[in-house]
């Protein structure tokens, strides 16, 4: 076994060669320094380097030939992050040859060609670059875009989200073909749905289970349950929460799986998990304080 190295990469040269450059990647900042003390501590098999190495001579090959080879070297760093990056999500104890296969099969952040003509993020861009293309149409600052864009999700909340969805797929089918960010939309379909299905089975389970308790109630003490109060506050909450979480999950899976700046999708698909789960906590809260009603009310009555 070999441990992932972050110091350097394979480089084509001018006429399509390769050769490994070595670099520690000062010019990329703290983030990449940060994901390279995060690809260290991950265990590679010699073959599973080389298949890495291989599939970078092939991007490398694809390269705009009058990029700069300063220019050239980065941007296959920044192809080799995302490649140990997308493994790491795997949360795999020990990868096989076929999870790196896998992620190799991939198409990369963006476009792999950089250059005045080629396709890849807006520039200046955070997330997808929405904020600076708006600010550069209109002749403002990307600041005061972002400003603008921060107030309105204060002000709608999770709509915000959607907003900004619409203002990608403006300029995403306003933009040339040929010019546009290479979008997997397998990725899209799955990280916006998986987390969807997830919270539709939490309510969907929530329900039954609430259905269960009363049923119970119903077969020990002969009657429907009574009114319960504020036990029940699942019943006047739970709509509301799951529509909320529903409206803040849907736009956060669809922009995790599309062609994000600064390694951005990981980050999105962690919180719509986040959400998802926080909503099955407040629903197991909820069916527990519903229990909890019940059982005193029966207590009650045995007092009486």
């Amino acid at each position: 076994m070999v441990r992932a190295r972050a110091d350097w990469v394979y480089c084509p040269g001018i006429r399509g060669g390769c050769a490994g450059i070595p670099g520690r990647m000062e010019a990329s900042g703290g983030a990449i320094a940060a994901a390279g003390k995060k690809r260290e501590a991950m265990q590679l098999t010699q073959r599973q380097e080389a298949l890495i190495a291989r599939r970078l001579r092939e991007m490398g090959a694809e390269l705009d030939a009058g990029l700069a080879p300063s220019a050239r070297q980065e941007r296959l760093r920044e192809i080799q992050l995302g490649i140990y990056r997308e493994l790491e999500g795997l949360q795999r104890p020990a990868l096989s040859d076929e999870d790196v296969l896998s992620v190799l099969r991939r198409p990369p952040r963006g476009d792999i060609r950089v250059g005045a003509s080629a396709p890849g993020p807006i520039s200046g861009a955070v997330w997808l670059g929405v904020c600076a293309h708006n600010a550069a149409r209109f002749g403002a600052e990307p600041w005061m875009a972002r400003a603008a864009a921060f107030a309105l999700g204060l002000l709608v909340g999770p709509l915000a989200l959607l907003c900004y969805l619409v203002g990608y797929a403006e300029w995403y089918f306003n933009t040339p073909e040929k010019a546009r960010p290479a979008i997997d939309w397998l990725a899209v379909a799955r990280r916006s749905a998986g987390p969807i299905v997830a919270l539709v089975l939490l309510r969907w389970g929530g329900g039954k289970a609430e259905s269960l308790i009363s049923y119970g109630y119903e077969r020990i003490a002969g009657g429907p349950v009574p009114p319960l109060g504020s036990w029940a506050w699942l019943q006047f909450y739970e709509g509301a929460a799951f529509y909320l979480v529903f409206l803040s999950v849907l736009p956060l899976g669809v922009l995790s799986g599309l062609p994000l700046a600064n390694a951005w999708g990981h980050s999105l698909k962690r919180l719509a998990q986040a959400l998802v789960a926080l909503y099955g906590v407040l629903v197991c809260f909820g069916l527990a304080s519903i229990l909890a009603g019940v059982i005193l009310d029966r207590v009650e009555v045995y007092l009486q």
